[in-house]
Formats: structure tokens, C-alpha cells, sequence
């Protein structure tokens, strides 16, 4: 069993208080077992929780995330930085939790705290974008223009599917841009509706049609969508759980890489890990090994004969 000697658990201090201790009730149990000292931290703000990380995340052995992708995105941000990064961990609650599915982690929240006492650590890639970084997605077009459409009270009632609705509100409002790239020294050239950068193998829910692979691996998937409509989602749909994209169409480039440099006309806004608040040229970086997370077991592939 894993042991800690002390752990900061960072959690949505503005969630109703009837949510929140239901929440916390199904996991403190299983924490306490292997927490010396389990420091609780609601944070107050948008970005509040990136800056304890930034400031306190040196001075504790593990540092427990509970929240969705946002919470995960700000945590990670006040982490990369620190010259020497405490294990982390995550308990999802959020609407999709894209990353901790990556790491295979169970979305119900007594087992991914009971993950943490048996879990293995692995040291996760991170990427860095500019002077920011993501852990699980970085993008241009659609899908940035998808996460600034979706209404909050929407998405409080309806979760993932406002995600849906408005991405498919999106592909048919797409407007193609063009795109300019260097991908680990080479030039690439395109119009495209939309530029998706995968570290994790997730994206609102659904699994990327991507080979299987580790995320530890220094390299990033680089996806170009030169055409929007329903031949696309017909040809992603058909890739999912395959591990195989039909580049021949043109529709779809993919480009597997250590680095980026990204720039397009007219400048687009990026959606890091479903955060918009930035926008074009970018330069990104993959930082291997840069987090150690808690991770749950790889799926055992069934032999074929």
C-alpha cells in the first residue's frame, strides 16, 4: 500500500455544501488510511487553485485534485513550473474528465481514492504551450469555438451532452483558416477548420481513434481537419477503437512529434485542456516525464488467434 507523509487535497470550495460533503464523505475514509496528514484546501477563485499549487504544491509528498478537467488544467499549471513536483492525483468530478480516463483512472470517486493507496506512479508527459502547458488536449477551430459555445446553466443540467450540442452547432457554423506549422523541423502548410494536439487519449468522453501508446512517451499527436461535415464525423466514428485513421480521404493529416510551432491566419483562439484564454502563434514542447501521477492498471489485451 501506498503511504504519504503529508497530502494537500484541493477541491471547489464554491460547490453547494450538500454536494461537497457528500463528495468528500466517499473519500476522506480511504485518504486517512494513507495520509499522515491530509490537508484540506477549497479554493475561492478561478485560477486560486493553480496558485496554491504554485506556492504550496513543494511542501507536501502528494497533492490530490478532486474536480474536473479545468480543476486538473489549473493544478498542473501551478505544478510544472516547481523544480521539484510533488506525485499527484486525481479524483474526477467533473462533467467529462477526459485526462483521469487516460491515466485509467475509476470515475467513482471512493475507487479512484482507494486507487491512491494501490495505485502505480508513472511519470506523465506534460506539455508546454508558450509559458503555459496542458496535460490533455490542445486546440484550434472547432474545437475551441465548441467549448466558448457552451452555455454554463446549459452545461450544469445537461453535463456532456452540451458539449455535444454544441460542437455539432459548431461543425456546421465552421469556418476554415489557414494554418502554418513546423512539426519537429518540418513545414507544413494547410487550410484547415481544425488543428487538435492530443496528449491524452480522451476528448469529451469519447476515446481518440489513436494507436495504442503511453503518455509517457515524449511525442504528441498532431491532428489537421482541412473539411468540416458529416463525411468528418462519419470517418472519426469510423476510427474510433481501431487505432487507424483514413488519411487517404486528405481530410484528416496526422502528425506524431516532439515539437510545434503553430501559427494561423486570421490568429484563432486555443482551447488548452477545455480552458480558452489565449490565442495563436504557439510554440509547444512536450516536457517528458514531468509530473509522476498516480495511474491505474493497463487493460490486459485478450490474445487473438
Amino acid at each position: 500500500m501506498n503511504r504519504y507523509k503529508n497530502a494537500l487535497l484541493i477541491y471547489n470550495g464554491k460547490a453547494g455544501q450538500d454536494d461537497l460533503d457528500s463528495t468528500l464523505g466517499n473519500c476522506i475514509g480511504e485518504l486517512s488510511s494513507c495520509c499522515d496528514e491530509l490537508t484540506l484546501y477549497g479554493t475561492k477563485s478561478k485560477s486560486d487553485a493553480e496558485r496554491i499549487c504554485r506556492e504550496k504544491g513543494g511542501n507536501y509528498e502528494l497533492i490530490i485534485i478532486l474536480g474536473g478537467d479545468g480543476t486538473v488544467h489549473e493544478c498542473v499549471n501551478g505544478l510544472a513550473e516547481l523544480a521539484e513536483r510533488p506525485k499527484t492525483a486525481i479524483l474526477p468530478a467533473g462533467t467529462c474528465n477526459d485526462f483521469s480516463r487516460s491515466l485509467r483512472i475509476p470515475q467513482d470517486i471512493k475507487q479512484a481514492a482507494r486507487l491512491i493507496k494501490q495505485g502505480m506512479i508513472e511519470e506523465i508527459d506534460i506539455v508546454k504551450a508558450n509559458e503555459r502547458y496542458f496535460s490533455n488536449f490542445w486546440g484550434v477551430g472547432i474545437i475551441a469555438n465548441a467549448s466558448q459555445n457552451v452555455n454554463e446553466a446549459v452545461k450544469g443540467v445537461f453535463g456532456k451532452l452540451s458539449y455535444y450540442l454544441s460542437a455539432f452547432q459548431t461543425i456546421q457554423e465552421a469556418k476554415s483558416f489557414t494554418f502554418k506549422a513546423e512539426i519537429d523541423g518540418k513545414a507544413v502548410e494547410e487550410e484547415a477548420v481544425m488543428v487538435f494536439v492530443a496528449n491524452g487519449r480522451f476528448i469529451g468522453t469519447s476515446e481518440l481513434p489513436l494507436p495504442p501508446q503511453k503518455y509517457s512517451d515524449g511525442l504528441i499527436d498532431i491532428f489537421i481537419i482541412k473539411e468540416a461535415g458529416f463525411r468528418l464525423l462519419k470517418e472519426l466514428l469510423a476510427a474510433k477503437g481501431t487505432g487507424k485513421l483514413n488519411e487517404k480521404s486528405g481530410e484528416i493529416l496526422h502528425f506524431r512529434a516532439r515539437s510545434a510551432a503553430i501559427d494561423s491566419t486570421p490568429l484563432q483562439n486555443i482551447d488548452m485542456d477545455g480552458e480558452v484564454y489565449t490565442e495563436t502563434p504557439a510554440k509547444l514542447e512536450v516536457l517528458k516525464h514531468h509530473i509522476p501521477f498516480i495511474v491505474g492498471e493497463e487493460e490486459k489485451q485478450e490474445a487473438v488467434d
